[in-house]
């Protein structure tokens, strides 16, 4: 039984990876699992219910990746959270075509959401997005609106989430994958300084003397 409910947890992660839930048959899992229908039914309760398990696994990979990226905040300043962040994120991203087969499935997840979607944003995303914000309202210091440090939230998550392995990128710009330890220790560089300027910048700005327009 446990190793039926196993290859069935195996095949159904493969093909929900390649195509996503919508286009996955309970056929299709059982044939590739070598299992007879029922099996499904019998071990997840239904189709959904075995996705939800191949998310579950996707999930632990994802809180093992938010405790490996987010430096405690207490006793580091935000600079330093900052930089911790996106030099241990952007290597996951790097490899996830090797190491991620969850950023693979939650491809499919934002073309066409499932219900159990939230449950992983909720879970596995938004820890992330609520660290980077402290962070940045850090950076900031007082009277940042919410608007602006989300978007500088964005900026950031967007600069590390363009190395996800992608070959139509190549194609607009050949070369554009760093791949050895230096290349992607430069780029996380550029993009925790190039962050980091741009929020000093905009902090300097709001606190400046404003000019009235004439």
């Amino acid at each position: 039984m446990a190793d039926t409910h196993q290859r069935l947890l195996d095949a159904a992660q493969r093909l929900f990876t390649e195509r996503g839930f919508a286009k996955v048959t309970v056929r299709d899992i059982t044939s590739e699992a070598q299992a007879n229908l029922a099996a499904v039914s019998y071990h997840f309760g239904d189709k959904l219910g075995l996705y939800e398990s191949v998310l579950e696994m996707g999930l632990r990979f994802a809180l093992e990746l938010n405790e490996s990226t987010m430096l405690p905040r207490e006793g580091h300043n935000a600079e330093e959270c900052l930089r911790y962040y996106v030099q241990h994120y952007l290597p996951r991203i790097i490899h996830a075509d090797t190491r991620g087969w969850i950023y693979q499935l939650l491809k499919h997840e934002s073309a066409d959401p499932t219900p159990v979607a939230r449950r992983y944003v909720q879970q596995a995303i938004m820890p992330r997005i609520e660290y980077l914000i402290g962070v940045v309202r850090d950076l900031f210091g007082d009277g940042a609106s919410p608007d602006r440090i989300g978007r500088c939230v964005t900026s950031i998550q967007a600069q590390c989430l363009f190395y996800l392995p992608d070959p139509f990128k190549s194609m607009v710009r050949p070369g554009w994958q760093p791949h050895t330890e230096e290349e992607i220790r430069d780029t996380a560089e550029h993009i925790a300084e190039f962050s980091l300027a741009g929020i000093r910048a905009m902090a300097n700005l709001r606190r400046g003397p404003r000019v009235r327009p004439r």
